[in-house]
């Protein structure tokens, strides 16, 4: 049976890094991006291949293609999980500057759309259940100040949305998650006070969600909801209900 072939941008950070795993685990062959590589525990897995890609560089991007395509000629699901708030507009929009402006929508929006233009082609050639999920953010619903990443957290839902039909003519499902606040234990450990005061009390879960949930429903969409395209599945713990 063939393997699965997953490409996962921003595969080194904390949500990313378990979606590897999650596809490793279950047979895929995975290429993963990031600017640079960490090591982790599936690193010397013969089915894992890492490349460093910045994703605002859209030359790099198209090197990257030249080279998944002269070796595995395809990809079968295309998982855009890098992404991050700029420390200036932590406090909004008054604190924010231009330059972070501009750094927050090229990665946190433009990115996304670099990477799917892109790899269009690689999708289409997969024979069978081809996938884009993008992800975004509750702070794209609801807000949590960081007004810029919000803001490009919402355009990758209407992205999606604009290209749900255009992809279905070619059998590709198009699919966004967004993510609760997903602390990391450094987090707690280091700032325990904030998270459990001002995130932990508005779960309907009372528990933050876990890198492993994210993992689990992205390969949920990919490998198992095949009749499910053009939606944005929050997994948030009821953070926003």
């Amino acid at each position: 049976m063939e393997k699965d072939i997953v490409l996962i941008t921003g595969g080194c950070g904390n949500i990313a890094k378990r979606i590897v795993k999650k596809y490793l685990d279950n047979g895929a062959k995975v290429i993963a991006t990031d600017l640079k590589e960490k090591i982790y525990e599936y690193s010397d897995n013969p089915d894992y291949e890492f490349y460093e890609l910045d994703v605002t560089n859209v030359e790099q991007i198209q090197n990257l293609y030249k080279m998944i395509e002269e070796k595995y000629g395809k990809i079968m699901h295309l998982i855009s999980a890098a992404g991050m708030p700029m420390e200036t507009e932590i406090e909004g929009l008054e604190t924010v500057t231009f330059e972070d402006i501009n750094k927050s929508i090229e990665l946190n929006l433009a990115s996304h759309i670099y990477i799917t233009k892109v790899f269009l082609p690689l999708l289409e050639r997969a024979e069978n259940n081809k996938n884009v999920v993008l992800i975004s953010s509750v702070n794209a619903i609801k807000t949590f100040n960081l007004p810029i990443y919000s803001a490009a957290k919402a355009g990758i839902i209407g992205f999606m949305k604009s290209i749900t039909k255009e992809f279905g003519k070619k059998h590709i499902r198009v699919n966004v998650v967004s993510p609760g606040t997903v602390p990391t234990d450094e987090d707690i450990k280091s700032n325990g006070n904030f998270y459990n005061h001002r995130y932990k009390e508005m779960l309907a879960l009372k528990d933050f969600t876990k890198p492993e949930d994210i993992a689990d429903t992205i390969y949920c969409i990919t490998n198992k909801m095949l009749a499910v395209t053009g939606q944005n599945i929050i997994v948030d713990s009821g953070q926003i209900s």
